[in-house]
């Protein structure tokens, strides 16, 4: 048990043929579906000798048609068929899991033959997709936990963002306020802002190399006290919606679930009737970890491996990032410039309001200058690690006796621990 982990081993790549390149993925997923409809338009205009083929399954909005969709897709890929490219999926794929077990192929002799220049990307993201120096995944977008409140909603709950340099101090600053009786502001106003702390604290709780899980971090109960005591909490957006309730003091913090766009409208709004406030949800070192949202990846038989690198350089170009930015308004892009374009597009180059002068909530204009984008785009820099969720081992959800009552943390935990060392020797 305590010997060091076998490094992650790659099959050789089989025989090349290069004839063309085929692609699987779901309309579930309609920001990707959408990007990667126009790619493969693209591309095939720019290649027409070697043309890529999409597989796409069109699930018709239900998430069970979807799911059969992929678990076939991965089914045919681990007895070494199916496409030559997918999309990850965290509703389906353990990405982790199966980079462990040598079903991705490695691209990275096909970036370094290239001299491919990573300068303009988000470094510490890009590595996320490498396992023992094989590139075996290439990330296209994340997310970050960054928080948004106003100055009057930090003074009114004496909530200290300097003691937050860690994920403890988090924790100590969030038990503080729900802890607080006379507090009527919620700590969060969706129940989305919290639900993978485990890994925003990066707390190692599944060891894949090893096949062990380890529950007994003391951060994971206190920050599952936390989530448990999450009540009526709104489930749209958290952005303009948001804003509007730290203004009227039902909530301290928000986390709009779409980052870019969300950073528009919430912070946007809150800068017209108060002081923005953001902050990032730290790891219990005091770095930043990133959730990769939007990545793709090559089954390591394929014979089209030139032709699936080739691909995935046009997904990453500059040119093919900023023709389809609209798109991008769900996460952050791996490539710098293109979130500077999405800022800069729908602020200070945007001819009409991107408020809707009928929205609910009294708002009629954004603030949102460059200081505040500089600010958010330097939490982008302080990334220090990143993770691919996976429904199979997210923590919150092994745990859902214990939020619904039914068992103790201690038994819940027992339970949990059990099942996923059974899932991971599998």
């Amino acid at each position: 048990a305590d010997a060091e982990p076998a490094p992650i081993e790659v099959p050789p790549p089989v025989e090349q043929t290069n004839e063309g390149l085929t692609i699987f993925y779901t309309d579930y997923n309609e920001v990707e579906a959408k990007i990667l409809d126009a790619a493969i338009n693209q591309f095939n205009q720019q290649h027409p000798d070697t043309p890529v083929t999409a597989d796409k399954h069109f699930a018709d909005g239900l998430y069970t048609s979807h799911q059969d969709a992929y678990t076939k897709m991965i089914t045919e890929v681990m007895a070494g068929d199916g496409p030559d490219l997918f999309l990850y999926d965290f509703l389906t794929m353990d990405v982790e899991k199966m980079a462990c077990r040598g079903v991705f192929a490695d691209l990275e002799p096909y970036f370094e033959a290239d001299h491919f220049d990573w300068s303009g990307y988000n470094q510490a993201v890009m590595e996320g997709g490498v396992w023992d120096g094989h590139r075996l995944v290439v990330p296209l977008s994340y997310s970050l936990p960054v928080l948004y409140t106003s100055q009057t909603a930090l003074e009114e709950t004496g909530f200290s963002v300097e003691n937050c340099d860690t994920f403890d101090g988090f924790l100590t600053e969030a038990e503080k306020v729900q802890n607080d009786s006379a507090q009527t502001r919620r700590l969060f106003r969706t129940i989305m802002a919290f639900k993978d702390f485990a890994q925003y604290a990066g707390i190692p709780y599944v060891d894949y190399n090893t096949q062990k899980a380890d529950l007994s971090f003391s951060e994971l109960e206190r920050g599952a006290n936390i989530y448990k005591k999450l009540t009526d909490l709104a489930t749209d957006q958290d952005s303009m919606s948001g804003a509007a309730d730290i203004r009227d003091g039902s909530a301290l913090w928000i986390s709009p679930l779409y980052a870019p766009d969300g950073f528009l409208m919430g912070p946007g709004a809150i800068n017209t009737f108060d002081e923005l406030v953001m902050m990032p949800i730290r790891d219990r070192q005091g770095g930043i970890q990133a959730k990769i949202t939007f990545s793709v990846a090559v089954r390591n038989n394929s014979p089209n491996l030139q032709n699936a690198y080739e691909f995935i350089k046009f997904l990453l170009s500059e040119d093919f990032q900023l023709a389809t930015n609209d798109s991008r308004w769900r996460d952050f892009s791996v490539l710098n410039a293109t979130n500077e374009d999405y800022y800069a597009r729908n602020t200070t180059e945007r001819e009409m309001g991107i408020v809707n002068p009928g929205n609910p909530y009294g708002f009629t204009d954004i603030d949102l200058p460059q200081e505040d984008f500089d600010e958010l785009m330097s939490y982008t820099d302080q990334i220090t690690g990143t993770f691919y969720i996976s429904s199979q081992t997210q923590f919150l959800e092994l745990m859902q006796g214990y939020l619904d009552d039914e068992i103790s943390y201690k038994d819940a935990v027992k339970a949990a621990e059990s099942q996923l060392n059974i899932y991971l020797s599998e």
